[in-house]
């Protein structure tokens, strides 16, 4: 709506989804408190398989991606909800009841209610093109994304993540430049930022939130927003 001011103050999901359906390879959803579809843009319609918007409002994932994918996605769902923190840069293969595979680069949010009580999940993807869906530098940089983001702590050693990916450090390093269009040092920075980012509005004291996201003292995040413009959150 738009307020006196004429500034915009919200849109509503329809007006959302109008505004994403111009975007064929970035599937987006919102769900409610409950996981039901409450809002979908025609990429999210045709990567469920489904041929029109109501086949899959109301309806929970269950009804449309095999059970293991649904347990995964409804986890995430449900500790952004409870947590109040998004989940960025995911990368996942998704396979639907209906539709062929697709490599997914996502993120999720919550949703807040007007009296600032989560009410939901919102979510917004990126369709990865591949040649050949079963390509193995998709998975292998899922697996090392969730190798950084375990150990955000402890020092970055593109060695161990190769070794552990079964390729060498240039090979990971070029398919980190292929998916994220970033080296894994610099996806690593990223990382490091929003999860400092994200815990800005906890209780924990500034020298703790550095310890956990890796950074050697309080004002490492300051100077690493500083060293890679366009990484940065003002907020550090």
């Amino acid at each position: 709506m738009i307020g006196n001011s004429g500034a915009v103050e919200a849109l509503t999901v329809r007006q959302i989804e109008a505004l994403l359906d111009h975007l064929p390879k970035a599937p987006f959803f919102v769900k409610d408190s409950e996981l039901r579809y409450v809002g979908a843009n025609t990429a999210m319609v045709e990567l469920c398989g489904a041929r029109h918007r109501t086949d899959i409002i109301g309806r929970s994932a269950s009804k449309l991606f095999p059970p293991a994918l649904t347990e995964r996605f409804e986890n995430m769902d449900r500790s952004v909800i409870r947590s109040c923190k998004p989940i960025r840069d995911r990368l996942e293969l998704v396979q639907s009841l209906h539709g062929p595979p697709a490599w997914l680069l996502f993120g999720r949010w919550p949703v807040i209610g007007v009296r600032g009580k989560v009410i939901g999940v919102a979510a917004i993807s990126r369709n990865l093109d591949a040649p050949d869906r079963r390509d193995p530098a998709y998975a292998r940089v899922s697996r090392a994304v969730e190798q950084m983001q375990a150990r955000l702590a402890e020092p970055f050693d593109i060695r161990l993540l190769a070794r552990e990916s079964g390729v060498s450090p240039a090979k990971l390093e070029r398919d980190f430049v292929r998916v994220f269009g970033v080296s894994p040092r610099r996806y690593l920075i990223k990382a490091r930022l929003d999860c400092a980012y994200d815990l800005l509005d906890t209780d924990k004291s500034i020298a703790e939130i550095a310890h956990m996201c890796g950074y050697k003292d309080h004002s490492e995040p300051r100077r690493e927003s500083r060293r890679a413009p366009g990484l940065s959150h003002a907020a550090i």
